[in-house]
């Protein structure tokens, strides 16, 4: 019988511990990019890295006072130069890792020299040799990622400031044209009254004279002039909302909004609503320009369920982490969400004067009124499904 073939692992030379040599472990060492070393337990240096050495020269560091057999702890302890104020703290990290109160210790510090700003972090690690306790101390340069981090905060900065300008320009301007509406209505106010007086003297002089035709034109001229007296009260209201100086307090809007209701009540006379009021927030505002604002939210629910029976109206609330959001609700004629952009806009109506009177003014002076009291407005419906209004306050 011939003799079978057996496969053998191959052995390593006979000459081989199994223990890297130090010449190894040194070139292994060498290769990390960062400054590195090894301390024993006392915190003195068993062992650096060419990064720890080239540091320490071109800072005018010494062997004597920082490479292998001197003492980090007391190098850290007695620091001087560029990075000496974060010497004692990286000294106590280190007392702590080697004396086994924490694995770990991370620190980032400043250590700027005349001619670059520098930033490094340095990571301390424990680990066991046998029963002997040991640490690596690694500093790792993260200068590039900090002078990022700078120019990233630098530049958000230049945008704050561009942003508060212009946030400032708009302000003004805005500020400039509720003035000038103001002063513009209130001049305008006079000579519309007069026209709309002096058609009635015309009328009741000459209504004898006048045919069919003379008085249907008259109608329309008093119509006309009483839809733009009416225009000009609005925008009147709308910039005394806006120039009114605001007296913050907390204000219960529970309360503002029964107030609100209790003024509407002439208009609810021979209506059946339901009314329901919800327990409401308490926030900082004005109670005064907050309860006009709530009366215009009403004064419209009670105005589009008109066509009802028997018409619905909810305000209640909801909490988020950063606001009180309350809202409004009817089952009226509701409107197409397809023009939700126009509905808070001065004199903007999704309903014909025929439908509904009014000259589009209240939802305006509501958005301006939140708005003055940080918050947020917007409103959801379909035609036919009742309407939705929401009023966002900035929780304190």
């Amino acid at each position: 019988m011939g003799q079978h073939n057996r496969r053998t692992q191959p052995q390593p030379p006979s000459d081989v511990s199994g223990v890297l040599p130090a010449t190894a472990v040194q070139s292994a060492f060498d290769t990390v990019r960062d400054t590195m070393a090894v301390v024993d337990a006392a915190g003195t240096v068993r062992l650096v890295n060419r990064a720890w050495l080239t540091f320490m020269t071109d800072n005018g560091g010494t062997e004597v006072a920082c490479g292998v057999g001197s003492s980090y702890l007391q190098a850290c302890d007695n620091a001087d130069g560029p990075c000496a104020d974060e010497g004692p703290a990286v000294a106590q990290g280190l007392r702590d890792v080697l004396e086994g109160r924490t694995e770990t210790f991370d620190a980032e510090y400043p250590c700027h020299s005349p001619t670059h700003e520098r930033w490094f972090r340095v990571r301390i690690t424990a680990f066991m040799d046998g029963a002997a306790r040991y640490a690596t101390v690694l500093h790792e340069d993260i200068s590039e990622r900090r002078h990022a981090e700078i120019r990233e905060a630098d530049l958000d900065s230049e945008v704050d400031q561009v942003v508060r300008v212009r946030t400032q320009a708009l302000r003004t301007e805005r500020d400039e044209l509720d003035a000038f509406v103001g002063a513009v209505s209130h001049d305008l106010r006079t000579p519309v009254r007069h026209v709309r007086s002096f058609m009635q003297l015309l009328r009741a002089r000459a209504s004898e004279r006048l045919n069919g035709d003379d008085r249907r034109l008259m109608d329309v001229i008093d119509g006309a002039s009483g839809r733009l007296d009416g225009m000009i009260t609005e925008l009147l209201g709308l910039a005394r909302v806006s120039q009114a100086t605001l007296r913050f307090e907390d204000v219960e809007l529970t309360q503002v909004v029964r107030r609100a209701w209790a003024n509407l009540n002439p208009e609810t006379q021979g209506r059946r609503i339901e009314w329901l009021a919800r327990d409401l927030p308490v926030v900082r505002g004005d109670a005064e320009l907050l309860r006009l604002a709530f009366e215009n939210l009403l004064g419209n629910a009670i105005k589009y369920t008109s066509g009802r029976e028997r018409a619905s109206i909810e305000v209640g609330a909801r909490a988020t982490p950063d606001e009180w959001i309350v809202f409004v609700q009817d089952d009226g004629v509701g409107f197409n969400p397809q023009y939700v952009h126009r509905l808070f806009g001065a004199f903007q109506r999704l309903h014909s004067g025929r439908e509904f009177e009014g000259v589009g003014m209240g939802l305006a002076n509501v958005k301006r009124i939140v708005e003055r009291h940080g918050g947020r407005v917007w409103a959801e419906s379909h035609p036919g499904d009742g309407a939705t209004f929401y009023v966002a306050f900035p929780k304190p």
